[in-house]
């Protein structure tokens, strides 16, 4: 999957540049690599029935506005080096800084979770074949080797390297996928997607109400694409390939998605899929395909560690854009030190906090950055004084919508709250030193 795509990698003593396949990687990984088919399986039973594919068609179209805001913030400021640019021109260095701070934590809870969630995909995959590693390594104890197994690798490989043995794990739980859809197709039972709407028994619950509720929590994970924009900085033309990347990645992840959706509701009551594990409880009534059980945790494991990797990779890279190397210091050392100590903070999490307590998807934080850039593209076009420009038509509408669509998800979230309390005292630390450097 990752080539010399375009001159991207160089024989030289530069940090080597990323292609659009790398990006495409990228972007693939934060849409598929986590647990998302476990959430498109729950809002199946909970909410939307069959119907799901219409909500995940309304969540890829809900982030096209926000990736047209970023390709016109990128055009604004083509120098920007890449998200915490993007926020420093739109809203100033404080504001940039909480905003990246409170995504960096987020970034390593993220880590975490991912972490415990792939020792538990590795136990469930040992747990078919009759084995029980719990008995002697317990759970947190595995996670914390996996990230510091993990963060090692990233931190010794080159960004490109590292993205290639993401590509490879991705590329086995999509290869798993393949090789289900192959194989289940034709013991798909149309009579359970009938009816195809469920009639609706609450507000949100099955109908339109409930399509649209499943759709909020899907649009959450498919504006993660704009993420990729971290890596701006490493490319030779930002805006157009990661406009690319983002934009084909949206539409690859819909269709998959899809595709999954119609047939794990196909194959057993759409009820039954509220589980962690959907496709294996799809996979119980079907005893052809019992031999796919173990493959599925063991599937669902590398797209974890993928995921866990990219997100290492954006952490490390925000970490520089917000606190450069130094005049005379290495970038190379500089983005060792921080990788490492995510990596050493992450495993401390993975084995300190219960099971569940830990996201496994970027959540809040990257949404209100997001929302950040949308909505400083909208105050820049408030802002321009040449009025009769027809051309500002577009930003005039859709950066205010992708604001919103932005802010959605990210209110309906759990840790909304947290993530608001942690803003709140990064915010106030900010100020208190900036208040002390000026008394100085």
């Amino acid at each position: 999957m990752i080539g010399d795509n375009g001159g991207a990698l160089h024989a030289s003593a530069k940090p080597a540049r990323l292609g659009t396949d790398h990006l495409l990687v990228v972007a693939l990984t934060l849409l598929l690599g986590g647990s998302v088919v476990a959430l498109v399986g729950q809002n199946t039973a909970a909410q939307a029935g069959p119907a799901i594919v219409l909500s995940l068609l309304l969540a890829a179209l809900g982030a096209v506005p926000m990736l047209y805001c970023l390709r016109m913030a990128m055009r604004r400021l083509p120098d920007a080096s890449g998200l915490h640019g993007l926020l420093r021109a739109a809203w100033g260095r404080l504001l940039a800084d909480v905003l990246v701070i409170a995504l960096l934590l987020e970034l390593v809870a993220t880590i975490a979770g991912l972490a415990q969630s792939m020792a538990r995909h590795l136990y469930a995959a040992a747990e078919v074949i009759d084995a029980a590693p719990g008995q002697w390594l317990p759970l947190p104890l595995a996670s914390s080797i996996l990230v510091l197994l993990l963060g090692a690798a990233t931190a010794v490989l080159r960004m490109p390297r590292a993205l290639l043995l993401a590509s490879a794990l991705l590329t086995v739980k999509l290869g798993v996928g393949l090789l289900l859809l192959l194989l289940a197709a034709r013991h798909v039972h149309y009579a359970h997607w009938i009816p195809w709407l469920p009639s609706a028994t609450a507000p949100y619950r099955f109908g339109l109400g409930g399509v649209l509720a499943a759709g909020v929590a899907l649009l959450g994970v498919l504006l993660g694409a704009g993420l990729l924009a971290g890596f701006s900085g490493r490319v030779p033309r930002p805006r157009a390939q990661i406009s690319r990347a983002a934009g084909a990645a949206v539409l690859m992840a819909m269709l998959w998605l899809m595709v999954v959706a119609a047939l794990q509701s196909g194959l057993v009551e759409f009820a039954a899929l509220a589980s962690t594990r959907p496709l294996s409880v799809a996979l119980q009534g079907v005893p052809q395909l019992q031999w796919l059980l173990p493959l599925l945790p063991l599937a669902g494991g590398a797209g974890l560690a993928a995921l866990l990797l990219v997100l290492l990779l954006l952490a490390a890279r925000l970490g520089v854009e917000a606190w450069p190397p130094k005049s005379g210091e290495v970038g190379s050392g500089v983005r060792l030190l921080l990788t490492l100590a995510l990596t050493v903070l992450s495993a401390a999490l993975a084995l300190s906090l219960p099971e569940g307590w830990l996201p496994q998807l970027p959540g809040p934080a990257g949404l209100l950055v997001l929302a950040a850039v949308c909505l400083g593209v909208a105050r820049s076009n408030w802002r321009a004084t040449d009025a009769a420009d027809d051309r500002r038509l577009m930003p005039m509408v859709l950066a205010p919508l992708a604001t919103a669509l932005c802010l959605l998800p990210a209110v309906t979230s759990r840790l909304f709250v947290p993530v608001l309390v942690v803003l709140a005292v990064v915010l106030a630390g900010g100020l208190v030193r900036r208040r002390a450097r000026r008394s100085r």
